[in-house]
């Protein structure tokens, strides 16, 4: 896990470098919603979906499960549900502009600036 947060640092760091001579720039992602998990019932289908922070990344709605914020940054979004603002204090997530990846990489103030690859889904 640590040589694949540090290929994401240097990433990030490549990219942002690169973005003063015109390559792709990365952008900060905007917090929206902390959603809780959802049950959708329909006759012969059950659809079960898991909580999800919904933010703003270059102009797309994306969702990420907190699972993926439990694991992969040790925050647990459903403990701020109530409480957006926090959750914006403890979580910076950027996405790279025009990338067609499904990807954003977040980060913690006590993560010394290395950042962690998130996946998400296009908000439904």
């Amino acid at each position: 896990m640590k040589t694949t947060t540090a290929w994401a640092t240097a990433g990030i760091i490549t990219a942002l470098s690169l973005s003063a001579c015109g390559a792709p720039k990365m952008e900060r992602c905007k917090f929206v919603e902390i959603e809780d998990a959802e049950f959708e019932v329909e006759f012969g289908d059950i659809d079960a979906e898991g909580g999800e922070v919904e933010m703003i990344c270059a102009d797309d709605i994306v969702d990420v499960s907190w699972r993926q914020f439990r694991q992969r940054l040790g925050i647990d979004p459903e403990a701020y549900k109530t409480d957006l603002e926090a959750f914006k204090r403890e979580v910076t997530c950027l996405r790279q502009e025009g990338s067609r990846k499904r990807e954003i990489f977040c980060s913690r103030p006590n993560m010394d600036d290395e950042f962690v690859t998130l996946s998400f889904s296009y908000d439904d």
